[in-house]
Order: C-alpha cells, then sequence, then structure tokens
C-alpha cells in the first residue's frame, strides 16, 4: 500500500467536538477511477454489506434490510456515480462519499477529532480507493448552530439545503425526519411545466403542478434551480387529530 500523509489543519479550533456545536474532519480527495468504477463488486467480495442502484431498484447484498445495513460497522451505498462508504474504526467512524472520482473523507466529530487509523487506508487499498497524491489535508468543519441561509436562485427548502452540505447525510435526515432510500431523498415539487430530462429518471408520480421524486442527495441543488420547480421541499407528513 502507498503512504500517505496526513495533515491534520485544525486552524483555530479545539480537537473535542461539544454536543453543542459537532465538528468533523473533512478532506477532498480524488480517487482512482478504475477503483470506483469496480467499487461495488471490490466491496461485495470483501463481504461489505452494500445497496446497490439499479435500473430495478436497490438491491442489497449481505443484508436483509437497510436498517440492517445502517447498523453494520462498515457499509456501502452505491448509486452510480454516487457513494457512500461508511467504517466504524477503532477512533470513531469514518465516511468516503463522492461522486464519480471526487470524494470527500469525512470523520464523525462526535468524540475526540483524530484522523483515521491504517486499517481504514488499509481497505481503502482493498477496494481500490487510494487517494491520489501524496498527502491528505484533514480540516476541522464545525456543524452551524441554524439551518443556512438557501441561496438565491434556489427553490429548496431550507432543510433539504442543509442536508446537502451536511458531513452526516443520514444522520441529518434521521434528525429531521427525511426519508431516505440509499442516498436518494423523497421529496414534493411544485413546478410550472416539465422538468429537465436528467431529472426524470427519479421521478416517482407527477401531475400538472406537483411532482415527487426520490432524488440523489448531490442532485439536491440542481433540481433547486430547474427552472420549472416553484419549491421543492419534504413530502408533507400527518399526524393524527387529537381527540
Amino acid at each position: 500500500m502507498r503512504k500517505l500523509a496526513i495533515l491534520l489543519m485544525v486552524a483555530a479550533f479545539p480537537l473535542v467536538s461539544t454536543g453543542e456545536t459537532p465538528k468533523y474532519l473533512m478532506a477532498e480527495v480524488t480517487l482512482p477511477e478504475e477503483g470506483v468504477q469496480t467499487l461495488s463488486a471490490r466491496a461485495q467480495a470483501l463481504g461489505i454489506p452494500t445497496l446497490d442502484w439499479t435500473e430495478a431498484g436497490p438491491r442489497l447484498y449481505g443484508v436483509q434490510s437497510e436498517a440492517e445495513l445502517l447498523a453494520a460497522e462498515r457499509f456501502l451505498i452505491y448509486d452510480p456515480p454516487y457513494f457512500l462508504l461508511s467504517v466504524q474504526t477503532s477512533s470513531g467512524r469514518a465516511v468516503l462519499r463522492g461522486e464519480g472520482t471526487q470524494a470527500q473523507l469525512i470523520v464523525d466529530g462526535s468524540d475526540l477529532l483524530v484522523p483515521p487509523p491504517p486499517e481504514f487506508f488499509e481497505l481503502l487499498d482493498e477496494l481500490g480507493l487510494t487517494p491520489q497524491g501524496e498527502t491528505i489535508e484533514l480540516q476541522v468543519y464545525e456543524v452551524p448552530l441554524k439551518l443556512p441561509r438557501v441561496p438565491e436562485g434556489s427553490s429548496l427548502d431550507p432543510v433539504l439545503w442543509a442536508l446537502v452540505n451536511h458531513p452526516d447525510w443520514l444522520g441529518f435526515a434521521r434528525d429531521y425526519g427525511l426519508e431516505l432510500t440509499g442516498l436518494r431523498v423523497r421529496v414534493v415539487v411544485e413546478k410550472q411545466g416539465e422538468l429537465a430530462a436528467e431529472l426524470e429518471p427519479y421521478i416517482v408520480s407527477s401531475s400538472d403542478g406537483l411532482a415527487e421524486l426520490l432524488v440523489p442527495i448531490p442532485l439536491l441543488p440542481t433540481l433547486g434551480t430547474d427552472p420549472a420547480a416553484k419549491s421543492v421541499r419534504p413530502p408533507y407528513v400527518p399526524h393524527p387529530a387529537e381527540g
């Protein structure tokens, strides 16, 4: 395995995460193209529980349910070109998520912030995902206490915009009651006209003024700036009437 230098860029932040302001270590990395293309097959060969999204829908390998997958010490969600590899290491949970060869390495900020141990990078090597270059610069990212403001020109609900940029997609979706299948989130679009062709594969149902989509999280910004999308929000969840 090629050795990598791990640089910890701490800036002015302490390396202890508190409950009030969750912190993570994050780095942008470039991955080998071949490793990304064969990721699902290699993960299954190593016995890593996998959710593989195909034209027929999500398929599970090594587990019986998505809940069992998410409870595993390590798992892969593969929805080409998007993916998320999660590994519980001796020093905390490490996640590699990305689109194609461009990815983020994220270390959970629930406790002391330390880089992933060598066994994590050994696993990446087995998967053909050893990041290119000689160094990985991990920087501290502090999650804002308030939801970030949605950029002008985007029709995304603030919760959906915050999801896009959050280091922990799965945990954030759970905390805010968002419905996920793999890396796809269920949303309702109030629209005028037709959505872009690249979004059509994710449409679950559609009428003249509304569409329901199960869309990959990284595609939410594209959906939010589609000219036909007037608002993009989570589905309303009905609450039983008080008797």
